[in-house]
């Protein structure tokens, strides 16, 4: 067969193939509920290498020290576990309603992914998808600390940790996570029972963790 049939053929049977999962997609409907299926997360994986500029391909200019990794961690806990976790799971109730999910920052997609990919989908969002730009998207250059957001950078040194983190680190995070204002209520009533010996009032009707 002559070449130009064979890549016909191929594009013709891609074009069916997309058509009869576009029919099945229409007909499942286009809830956040759905776990993302093997071609969307190809797609979407594909979509986000070609994304990330030359100039971010580099090593983080930090070094993972205690202090450093502290810093990280008060920082996820403020604003990223809300929708990943705070073992980096997304087994959260933001996370769930999200789609595609956020990924588990702990396993190997996530750990292979250079400094730089991490940095950059931190500082510039990922379109069409729950996770926004947290940075004012500055580029880093490779070797000057200075450049670029010196907070996101101690976030990649961060998600490192995550498939290490401990038990002990973990419930030092649960005091880092923003909470509301019923939840605050409750942590006084507590402390005042504890300290002044005072019964703390029942929690508000209604109210869950």
């Amino acid at each position: 067969m002559k070449p130009w049939k064979l890549v016909l053929l191929a594009v013709v049977a891609v074009v069916v193939a997309a058509a009869i999962y576009a029919a099945v997609l229409v007909r499942r409907g286009f809830s956040a509920r759905e776990t993302p299926s093997w071609i969307e997360a190809f797609a979407a994986n594909i979509a986000k290498s070609l994304a990330v500029p030359a100039t971010y391909r580099m090593k983080n200019p930090y070094a993972p020290t205690a202090e450093s990794l502290r810093e990280g961690e008060e920082h996820f806990a403020d604003h990223c576990a809300i929708c990943h976790g705070n073992d980096g799971s997304g087994d959260t109730l933001f996370g769930k309603g999200l789609y595609p999910k956020p990924p588990d920052m702990r396993s190997a997609d996530t750990q292979n992914k250079s400094d730089g990919e991490l940095y950059y989908t931190i500082e510039n969002g990922v379109r069409l998808s729950g996770m926004p730009a947290f940075g004012p998207g500055s580029v880093p250059t490779s070797g000057d600390q200075a450049a670029g957001d010196a907070e996101n950078w101690r976030l990649v040194l961060f998600i490192r940790h995550l498939p290490q983190i401990t038990s002990e680190e973990l419930e030092e995070m649960k005091k880092l996570n923003p909470k509301t204002e019923s939840d605050r209520a409750e942590e006084q009533q507590e402390d005042e029972f504890l300290n002044g010996g005072k019964v703390p009032a029942p929690a508000a009707e209604g109210h869950h963790h």
